[in-house]
């Protein structure tokens, strides 16, 4: 029996350890209260004794794991927020907890606000934000959160509305570096871990001329890796607005984007739904629903280890009605597969393939427009210039093609000015349009374009039911579409690939909360 003795005093004194390790955790992840009937003078933050605003509360709870909480109220909190490093803002929920605020502070700064200098590697912020709406009082305010060197930082269940410049600003790393060094050059290192989901985010932007960065965005990010938002709805459909979310130079590891719905004001080319640069390592964009054009520029030329692309974005609805006419998406961007997509209704290209500024000027590589449908627009895929090299267009359905005020086809390079190598133009089905299916010249000599199917005999589709599915897919394994394409080393189910869209019988799923035409 005695031998047991010294093994219960280890278990009891590994028991009292513990005691004493929880005891001291939970110091240190204490709660404090903000009540619209609190008092910042006398209050200690206690459920009994809250603060009144929440840039109170802020100041006084700097301890990492402190959770404040806001309990149900509207408030006006003038001052700035300064949110230290792990402490949590936890709202009563953003249908009973209003914020206003007046809070401008100029450029750089929000009402949520922690910027530390930039260093390597990132240090986690570890923030937890969420619970409320925050209103920008008739857009004096200048930005909601503002979070820059830090990273760990999750923001979910906000209404944010009328805020001047910016919802939401994030950046790891680079926010900086010289503007135009940093855009050509990856960052040092990221900031990791940020996420945005289920936010509300209306009249939070501006058109303005600040010197690198006009067209502000409801959401701005710099040097993140592992940014991902999903269920969010953002409309900046106002007049003199900016763009949804910006990302100029941009520097996106690892991004995702899903289930979101972002619409930019229709009278302004420029008021993009993305205006980003640079993406790498897989990052992808889909299932959403977007109101106005793309504009994506840059890209690492040589893949990071691991990736198969540098950005993906498929399976999204892209509503090109009623936007001005002198753009369309611009798809400037290396290592770029936009695929199972459905673009409509405008009188501009669906696609748009040009060298642009210093990031692309000398051409864009390795891009792939496949398995897309693109219904009554002026053109399909336009290609104006650049020394371009592996574009690939495989496998899309061009219906209705207007020509008005573009060229009418569905893959439209009678301007192209540059060169092409290692271009492949297949399998694609292109029925109605104004002008010639396919348009070239001399300098996109040596490309490969075969198995297309172009205004010719009745094409075998179904041609009921919504489009893009079921009306475009293969009426059967004996459609005239199917086994008639020739293998590009993408899925099918027959003998050879269908021409089109849709192998026979097998329909894409359009995005899962959105409805189309």
């Amino acid at each position: 029996m005695h031998l047991k003795k010294p093994f219960m005093a280890r278990q009891i004194a590994i028991l009292s350890m513990l005691v004493t390790i929880l005891m001291c955790s939970s110091s240190w992840a204490a709660s404090y209260y903000v009540d619209p009937n609190g008092n910042d003078t006398s209050g200690n933050g206690s459920s009994t004794s809250p603060w009144k605003t929440l840039s109170t509360a802020c100041s006084k709870v700097t301890s990492s794991g402190n959770t404040i909480y806001i309990n149900a109220g509207n408030y006006t909190d003038n001052n700035r927020c300064n949110l230290a490093v792990g402490v949590n803002i936890q709202g009563a929920g953003k249908s009973v907890v209003t914020i206003t605020s007046t809070y401008s502070g100029g450029s750089g700064t929000g009402y949520i606000y922690r910027e530390n200098a930039q260093t390597n590697p990132v240090p986690h912020g570890n923030n937890d934000i969420s619970g409320f709406t925050l209103n920008g009082s008739n857009k004096t305010l200048r930005s909601g959160v503002w979070i820059r060197g830090s990273d760990n930082i999750n923001v979910h269940d906000i209404n944010f509305t009328k805020i001047h410049t910016t919802a939401i600003c994030f950046g790891g790393y680079g926010f900086q570096t010289d503007y135009n060094t940093l855009t050509m050059t990856q960052p040092a290192v990221y900031g990791i871990n940020y996420t945005i989901h289920d936010v509300v985010i209306d009249d939070c932007s501006s058109e303005t001329s600040d010197s690198t960065n006009d067209r502000q965005g409801a959401i701005n990010l710099i040097g993140v890796q592992n940014c991902v938002i999903y269920n969010m709805t953002l409309n900046e459909n106002y007049p003199n607005h900016g763009v949804g979310l910006k990302a100029v130079p941009g520097w996106l590891k690892g991004f995702k984007m899903y289930n979101s719905t972002i619409t930019t004001d229709h009278t302004n080319t420029d008021s993009f739904v993305f205006e980003m640069y640079n993406f790498s390592s897989d990052s992808e964009i889909y299932n959403n629903s977007f109101n106005h054009y793309i504009s994506l520029n840059g890209g690492i030329t040589s893949l990071n280890s691991g990736s198969s692309w540098n950005l993906k974005i498929h399976d999204n609805v892209s509503v090109l009605a009623g936007l001005p006419s002198t753009s369309g998406h611009e798809f400037s961007h290396n290592w770029l597969n936009v695929y199972n997509n459905y673009f409509y209704g405008g009188n501009v290209p669906a696609a748009g393939l040009w060298s642009t500024n210093y990031l692309t000027g000398s051409g864009v590589s390795h891009w792939r427009f496949n398995n897309n449908v693109v219904y009554n627009c002026s053109d399909g895929v336009y290609i104006a210039r650049g020394n371009n090299s592996y574009v690939e267009i495989y496998n899309n359905t061009f219906d209705t093609m207007t020509g008005s005020p573009w060229g009418g086809s569905g893959i439209d390079g009678s301007s192209f000015s540059g060169s092409m190598s290692g271009t492949k133009i297949q399998n694609n089905l292109i029925i109605n349009s104004a002008s010639t299916p396919i348009t070239t010249n001399g300098n996109m000599s040596g490309s490969i374009i075969d198995h297309n199917w172009l205004n010719t005999a009745s094409p075998g589709i179904n041609k009921t039911g919504n489009r893009p599915s079921p009306y475009y897919v293969p009426s059967s394994t004996s459609s005239n579409l199917a086994d008639a394409g020739i293998n590009v080393g993408l899925a099918f189910t027959g003998s050879a690939p269908a021409i089109g869209a849709f192998e026979p019988g097998v329909a894409l799923s359009a995005p899962t909360n959105l409805s189309v035409h």
